[in-house]
């Protein structure tokens, strides 16, 4: 008999949710008002949130010191402002990478008019060991599919893209089996170590060092993050 690792999935239609006319932010781990037992940060992964901005909207998040951020535009393109002045245009091909020493403020604004933009905003916890001031932009590329691509990293955090034709499989090797392993459906479906997994479902995985799985639909995307689980500072 084949031992199963041990998993925890987030249903995307559990995720908790914050409604204005605004946006609207739908959140995989605890988050301000929602708190759920079941929905505990994963080791230094501490919030995972898909945001829907209104047209012509802008939105403000404070962000904690000691914080590594990750914006990811899903669709259309936004207006990235914070406090310590940097100022960008992101669109969906790029992603920006931001370690907060200090608290700070991010602002996002959807310069559309009549078009809504979606993106993703992930936070890890980062130790003072390993600080490094920086402000980085990455690009990916759409065109390459049925293959992982680097998507950022950040202190022992390491997160991966893949763009998948239907019935394309894929292997992850973890580079330290200490770690754990967050999976995020961005679209279509997968099965992922015999579980099924839809869009905007995450599935987090422990004790194991390699994982596979088969895309169930056309363009279906996934992302990766290999998450240290102890304390950056232990």
């Amino acid at each position: 008999m084949i031992a199963q690792i041990p998993a925890q999935i987030y249903k995307s239609d559990s995720r908790g949710i914050f409604n204005s006319e605004k946006h609207n932010c739908f959140a995989t781990f605890n988050f301000e008002q929602y708190q759920d037992l079941s929905r505990n940060a994963f080791g230094s992964l501490k919030i995972l949130n898909e945001v829907i901005l209104a047209p012509q909207q802008r939105i403000t998040r404070w962000i904690k010191s000691n914080t590594n951020v990750i914006i990811l535009p899903l669709f259309g393109a936004i207006e990235y402002k914070d406090s310590i002045g940097n100022d960008e245009f992101l669109c969906i091909d790029q992603i920006r990478v931001l370690a907060a020493d200090d608290d700070l403020t991010v602002e996002i604004f959807n310069p559309y008019e009549n078009e809504n933009v979606s993106y993703l905003e992930i936070e890890f916890d980062m130790g003072r060991q390993y600080f490094k001031n920086y402000f980085q932009q990455y690009k990916f590329d759409f065109s390459s599919h049925n293959k992982l691509h680097s998507l950022f990293e950040v202190e022992r955090a390491l997160g991966f893209i893949g763009f998948y034709d239907g019935r394309k499989e894929g292997t992850f090797t973890l580079r330290n089996s200490k770690n754990g392993l967050f999976v995020f459906v961005l679209n279509g479906a997968f099965e992922i170590e015999n579980r099924l997994l839809e869009a905007k479902d995450g599935l987090a995985l422990k004790e194991t060092e390699k994982i596979e799985w088969e895309a169930l639909s056309e363009n279906a995307i996934l992302m990766m993050i290999e998450v240290p689980l102890k304390a950056l500072n232990s």
